[in-house]
């Protein structure tokens, strides 16, 4: 049967109709369903640093934690707010002035600090804020957390806390003796005798730690009989290291029986004196750390 001309013209609009209802339908599915938000700007807070001033704090002491706020989104902050908690074993204590900062006591268990807008990619003022230890187990870790209040419309609030834990200072002794290890074998056998302090002798012994804003080592003194011991601060990596006269060397160390091996593994010169140092430890409450120093003639 031959087509009517006006049902062949229905049918062309019906399949136009159609296909541009298909293109439509297609590129509504494409579409994002913020699409209309495309190029909103947001802040993004985020605690950039959170460190303290000292490593290892002792009791009575004050130290400082420092942070950082950054807004690393693309549109400007609301003024901001931040709160930074006051753990067990530490207390508060007279605020200074910080730049930028409005901050108060929120009775003994926080800080909180109040701070003007922050445009996109802007950076606060370092926040600085005094804590004394009172009360805090030695050798124990304290964590302070810093939590900036999420912010209206905020990109990312996952990134607005920030802990950092601070180790409590004790004590602990650190103790050897530097002997004169005759028969070169590392060992310290009966009659080898030790090497007091002197020029021709032991110039000094010092422990002391790698760590920078800490506290704790010293110069021991040593004895006419090469023994020496400090009661010394802890939570470090300490290294001793011994200075003497050039006419000595050092012996091999890590031999055989530890309780009379040398300990000394480093030379660091051996003109106009010897330098010499042990390896690394870390020092925790309560122990007790002997290195011991064999030293040989020079040939």
């Amino acid at each position: 049967m031959r087509s009517h001309p006006l049902s062949r013209s229905i049918r062309r609009i019906f399949a136009t109709s159609t296909a541009a209802l298909a293109l439509l339908g297609a590129a509504v599915a494409l579409a994002p369903a913020d699409a209309v938000a495309a190029g909103r700007t947001q802040p993004d807070l985020f605690v950039d640093l959170l460190m303290t001033d000292h490593f290892n704090p002792a009791e009575g002491e004050t130290f400082h934690a420092q942070i950082d706020v950054r807004n690393g989104g693309t549109g400007d902050s609301d003024p901001l707010s931040i709160t930074v908690s006051v753990p067990a074993g530490l207390r508060t204590t007279a605020l200074m002035t910080t730049d930028g900062w409005n901050c108060a006591v929120a009775g003994e268990a926080s800080y909180t600090c109040a701070y003007p807008a922050l445009p996109a990619a802007g950076r606060a003022q370092r926040l600085s804020l005094p804590f004394v230890v009172a009360g805090a187990q030695p050798g124990s870790r304290v964590p302070i957390t810093a939590t900036i209040a999420p912010q209206r419309q905020e990109s990312d609030t996952t990134n607005n806390t920030s802990t950092v834990t601070v180790a409590i200072s004790g004590t602990c002794v650190v103790r050897g003796v530097v002997w004169h290890d005759l028969d070169r074998d590392g060992q310290r056998d009966e009659g080898e005798p030790g090497i007091g302090a002197g020029p021709d002798g032991v110039l000094s012994v010092r422990v002391g730690a790698r760590q920078g804003q800490t506290t704790g080592g010293g110069i021991a003194l040593v004895s006419p009989d090469g023994t020496w011991s400090l009661t010394t601060r802890t939570e470090l990596l300490y290294r001793v290291w011994v200075e003497a006269a050039s006419t000595y060397g050092r012996t091999a160390s890590d031999v055989g029986d530890d309780a009379t091996d040398s300990d000394m593994v480093t030379t660091y010169q051996s003109d106009p004196y010897l330098l010499t140092s042990s390896a690394e430890f870390f020092a925790g409450h309560g122990g007790e750390y002997v290195v011991d120093t064999g030293l040989v003639t020079r040939s």
